[in-house]
This record gives structure tokens, sequence and C-alpha cells, in this order.
């Protein structure tokens, strides 16, 4: 699709409110806010986080997902909430009670980051608590514009030490999805923040962006990407269900989330039932530019990637 243009400098960008700014994507996001120069406010969780927003000169306030009133202070004088949870249990209510502290607090527009594999039935936890939380906010009276990001490229520095070494394990086997880095999700959420003529209505008016690189690449594929960008051979070694849970289990992550994991990697993406390997335009049509790519990423990223 083609999207309309920038807006003109003399247009004043609503203030927002960023909830998550400092995770992979709101790092990003308010680095391309404060360039910007148009006014935002963040949510941090900790003193020591507020202060080293407001040491940068940036409008910092304390508030929690735990704590609903600190939601709908912060969201005061806001007219719009860029609303990103970290992966967990509580997902869904967190995502729930900010829509509804959005509602509240008199707020019109919420940017929300979703997820490609988004499903009310999925037995992946945050699949499902996406798509729980994006009918909330269709159902809110809120207008609403909704991303929904591929796999994150940044991923695969979970498996930096092996890259190294020149393998890349997985549980997918020839299973394809769409990849999308950080820093494009990032500059999607800004230009729909700064922009009224790519954001959604309200109720069955809101907008999807689907978030994607050019192209689907399964993980034997994204081995040949690594080791065409690193200059040493990388390959790809398939790795069996459980032997992958165990991995997860003794590698820290929770009985959860690692269950969701094998879900994902075996029963989605390896069988094809991945509607997110689909590749979309959005990112180019939204900024103007291609999408960084995994060989982007590689390049980016040969210190921490490569042999010695």
């Amino acid at each position: 699709m083609t999207l309309p243009t920038p807006p003109r400098p003399d247009v004043t960008p609503a203030r927002s409110l960023v909830i998550g700014a400092t995770g992979d994507v709101g790092t990003h996001l308010v680095d391309d806010l404060a360039a910007r120069g148009v006014p935002f406010r963040v949510l941090a969780r900790r003193p020591g986080q507020v202060r080293a927003f407001t040491e940068r000169g940036l409008d910092a306030v304390l508030g929690s997902f735990e704590d609903t009133d600190s939601l709908r202070t912060a969201m005061r004088g806001c007219d719009q909430v860029f609303l990103n949870t970290p992966p967990g249990l509580e997902q869904f209510r967190q995502n729930r009670d900010a829509i509804d502290a959005a509602v509240a607090a008199g707020v019109r527009h919420v940017v929300k980051v979703s997820a490609s594999d988004a499903n009310p039935r999925s037995a992946i936890p945050w699949a499902r608590d996406h798509a729980l939380a994006d009918e909330h906010l269709r159902r809110s009276g809120l207008a609403w514009t909704r991303l929904q990001p591929g796999a994150f490229t940044k991923n695969l520095l979970v498996e930096a030490a092996a890259i190294r070494r020149g393998w890349l394990p997985q549980t997918s086997g020839h299973g394809a999805t769409a990849w999308i880095d950080v820093l494009d999700v990032a500059a999607v959420g800004a230009r729909v923040l700064t922009d009224p003529t790519v954001q959604g209505g309200a109720g069955d008016d809101g907008r999807v962006y689907r978030l994607t690189g050019d192209r689907p690449l399964s993980y034997p594929e994204v081995a040949g990407v690594l080791t065409a960008a690193l200059g040493h051979r990388v390959r790809y070694v398939q790795v069996p269900a459980p032997l992958f849970y165990g991995v997860l289990r003794a590698t820290g992550a929770p009985a959860w989330q690692a269950k969701g994991l094998v879900h994902q990697f075996v029963d989605v993406v390896r069988r094809g039932a991945d509607d997110g390997r689909l590749c979309t335009t959005d990112v180019p049509d939204l900024l103007g530019r291609p999408a960084v790519t995994v060989a982007d990423f590689a390049a980016a990223h040969r210190a921490e990637l490569r042999t010695a």
C-alpha cells in the first residue's frame, strides 16, 4: 500500500506517553522521538531510570503496571500512549490495565506492540495474551494502531556464542518466518505517534501494521546469510524438541516460557502454521526506505557474532 508522506514541520504532534521505554524497542523509540523534538513522556518503574531520563532532559515519571493509579497519573496531559509490555504471565493483565487507565485518563489514541502470531486460542502464552489484549483495545472506544512485528533479528544474539563457533542451533527445521529489526519497529512507532494520517480510528476503524523484512527465512537460510555476512561458516543444527526444552530450562527459562517457545518453533514455525511468515511492505511504505534485513543486522553485529 502507499502511505502518506510525513507531516509538515508546522504540525505539532500530540504529547505521548511511552510505556516500555527501557526495552529493546522503547530505547530506540525514545532516541527517535527526542531527536525529532516532539513532546513526550516516559514511564519508568525504578527511581534510577527516572533519574537517567531526566538527566537527558526528558520528561519521566515513576510508575508500574502494579499501580494503576500511577498509570493514570503518568497519562495525565497525554493524548497518546505507546504500549509495549514485556512477555510474562501477567502480560494480558498489564495490557488491559494500561488500556483501561488510558480510557480513564482521557487518552485519545494507543499504539500497541502486539505479535504477528497473536491468536486467542494459541498454546503460546504471549501470542494468546496479545490477542486478548488486542481485542480489549478494539472494544475500548479508543483510537488504536497495532504493530505486529515478526521474529526479532536481535534474538540471534542469544546464540552469539554458538554462532562464533560456527553453529546455529534451533528446533524449527526448514519452517520459515518473517524477520524484523527492533530499529524498524521503533521507527514505525515514531512515525505513527507523530503523523495522524497513518493512525487508526476507534473500534473496527483501527489500523494494523505487520512489520517484517523483505522475505521469510528459515533458520537454515539464516545460517547461510550469517555465513556470507560474517566470513566464516555457520551451520544450522536441528535440535530435538525435548532437548531444546531442556536447554531452555537449564539456562534459566521458566517452564511456561520454555513450553511456549517449543510450541512456537515446533508447532507453528516448523509446521508452517505461522501467518507471521508472510512478509509485507508496511515498513518501507511507512519509512520510505527498505526494512533492515538479517544480513544488515549481521553486518552491524559482526564483532559479537564472528570468530576472533
